[in-house]
């Protein structure tokens, strides 16, 4: 486990070694202000009953100027007091700092958790599961640190508070101290040893219940026509329900289990403070038996809650064990994957862009997607890449974009590999997918994304105006203010079209990227964002990949693929008199 703990360090990148030492040297504070209180129950019981003076009594009587029970037993009550509630007051202050201390390290590692996720390779993040993702940032990193970093620290307070009260009740009676220990600590390890591999298997069984809800909760939220139309709402639901409700029977074992310690532990203290009374008895003289009793009396106070909280501690770290070793596996494999480096572009890339003998395999396939492609895509031109779905266009268009790295070959633009600079090539590029994304905030931030509050008012209107996206400023009551909602539920597919290409327009690219970004709007809007991207010609390197004849047949060049390779190129009806299969596809209606 500790080297579990060591690589999930890495997430937090503030240093921890300052907290951890002030978390020990709180921790020996708490443990010595309890010894403190526990301490001064010797005297004090030993005025009481009357039993032989030890030096702390002689010295309360010094302090105090008198030896007189009526005098001696308030002034040494008081000390108890004040020990105990001075120790109540630490330890208080202390667990607050304890608690945010923990608490910022595990907001710090679920946000570089999400960072690191963001900065993956793009193969990796493709085949990557969403639930897994959610699960590993909301689950495994608050199991991580709320179960076992702070269970473990908890953990060491307890203990320490344990020895500093056993050191007392040695100095007071070894064999009372023996009997108790042997009591009380052997039915916690026995019961903890029982319980061991139930908290572990609990673990699983809530990581694996929270992953199977979170498949059946997201289809029914994301795909709510298809489910609502196919009928399929039932399915989910039981589904749903049967995850939550195994994970129900799983956290009520836990907390039973986590509960049954400390009935044990109460049947143990009875039975021990009864044979250490056996013995008191039968070893010393009555007054002295009482004096020792009522320190041990005392001191079970401190040390069954102690004892509950250490063993329920133990149950809470190894429950949250499964979840520290799947973190630490889905850390490690995220750092051999590789991260991408963001930051500033070092050198602006401009120029022809050359796609040279390309081919690409995905990790986990030995087929190639492309084969040995190569073509030219000449700066300010217009290039449209058309084929049947298989033909590998998406995969291309990947690897122009950046996202994924050649297998062989290399792509350059200006005569420079656009993978010795990815940030340069980024800066220049925007893109315009099917499926446009927005967040839950308002028009102007979907548009001028990334410039939270620092908008250019002129290229945002350019933007708006190059898009077509008057029309729906009119309809909505704020304009660029107004909130579109959780995926711009407020706008149609053809509106939330026009501000995916917005959005492009505003950054002013080098190279606009269309990937199928015209499907969703009707013909009157498509001609109208054709001839804005027409008007680009010359200025702007715009790469198209798109179904539709209107989309593509203006295009400067057109590519057509088939089975990973370039099969014909040049213009719209070149390519036609080219290939049959492009013109079969023509003759369909669609390429």
């Amino acid at each position: 486990m500790i080297n579990q703990l060591k690589a999930v360090r890495r997430l937090v990148r503030r240093p921890v070694a300052g907290g951890t030492v002030f978390s020990v040297v709180g921790s020996f504070v708490v443990a010595g202000l309890d010894m403190l209180g526990v301490a001064a129950m010797l005297p004090l019981m030993q005025v009481v009953t009357g039993a032989s003076a030890s030096p702390l009594v002689q010295v309360a009587a010094n302090t105090v100027g008198s030896s007189e029970p009526q005098v001696l037993v308030p002034a040494i009550a008081a000390v108890v007091a004040g020990a105990f509630v001075l120790k109540s007051l630490v330890t208080i202050v202390f667990r607050w700092w304890q608690l945010g201390f923990t608490a910022q390290l595990e907001t710090e590692a679920s946000t570089e958790l999400m960072r690191r996720y963001l900065q993956a390779p793009y193969w990796a993040h493709r085949q990557r599961k969403l639930g897994e993702v959610h699960r590993s940032i909301e689950s495994f990193v608050p199991q991580t640190f709320s179960h076992v970093v702070q269970g473990l620290l908890n953990w060491l307070t307890d203990a320490l508070t344990l020895a500093a009260i056993a050191v007392i009740l040695v100095f007071v009676s070894p064999i009372a101290t023996a009997l108790a220990v042997l009591v009380i600590a052997g039915s916690g390890w026995a019961v903890q040893r029982v319980l061991r591999p139930r908290f572990r298997r609990i673990g699983k069984v809530v990581a694996q219940t929270e992953l199977e809800a979170w498949a059946a909760l997201m289809p029914g939220i994301s795909g709510f026509r298809e489910v609502r139309l196919a009928g399929a709402a039932a399915m989910l639901i039981a589904r749903f329900s049967r995850a939550k409700t195994e994970r129900a029977r799983a956290r009520r074992e836990q907390s039973l289990a986590s509960e049954l310690p400390k009935y044990v532990l109460e049947v143990s203290f009875v039975v021990g403070i009864g044979l250490i009374a056996g013995v008191l008895f039968a070893t010393q003289a009555p007054g002295e038996a009482v004096a020792v009793i009522g320190v041990f009396a005392a001191g079970s106070t401190r040390i069954l809650p102690t004892v509950n909280r250490l063993v329920a501690t133990t149950g809470l770290i190894r429950s949250g064990q499964h979840g520290l070793s799947v973190l630490c596996a889905e850390l490690n494999e995220l750092e051999q994957q590789g991260q991408h480096s963001a930051g500033p572009p070092s050198v602006l890339y401009d120029g022809d862009l050359v796609v040279d003998q390309l081919t690409y395999s995905f990790p986990d396939s030995r087929q190639p997607v492309l084969r040995n492609v190569s073509t030219v895509i000449k700066h300010g031109t217009t290039t449209a890449f058309v084929g049947s779905s298989g033909a590998g266009k998406s995969t291309l268009l990947d690897l122009v974009l950046g996202l994924l790295t050649p297998t062989a070959g290399r792509i350059t633009c200006g005569g420079r590999d656009i993978q010795e600079d990815l940030n340069g090539w980024y800066s220049g590029i925007a893109v315009v997918p099917q499926d446009v994304f927005l967040l839950d905030d308002t028009l102007e931030a979907n548009i001028t994304l990334g410039e939270n509050g620092t908008a250019d008012p002129e290229r945002l209107s350019e933007a708006v105006r190059l898009a077509q996206l008057e029309p729906v400023l009119d309809d909505l009551p704020l304009g660029l203010g107004t909130r579109l909602g959780e995926r711009g539920v407020r706008l149609s597919g053809g509106q939330r079209q026009r501000v995916g290409i917005a959005r492009a327009l505003y950054r002013r690219p080098r190279l606009l990227v269309l990937d199928e970004a015209t499907s969703a709007l009707d013909n009157a809007t498509e001609q109208r964002i054709t001839e804005t991207i027409e008007r680009l010609s010359g200025l702007v390197t715009v790469v198209i990949v798109a179904h539709r004849l209107s989309t593509v047949r203006k295009a400067g060049t057109v590519v057509f693929m088939a089975d990973g390779s370039v099969a014909a190129e040049g213009t719209f009806s070149e390519v036609e008199a080219q290939s049959p299969q492009f013109s079969e596809l023509v003759s369909l209606g669609r390429v």
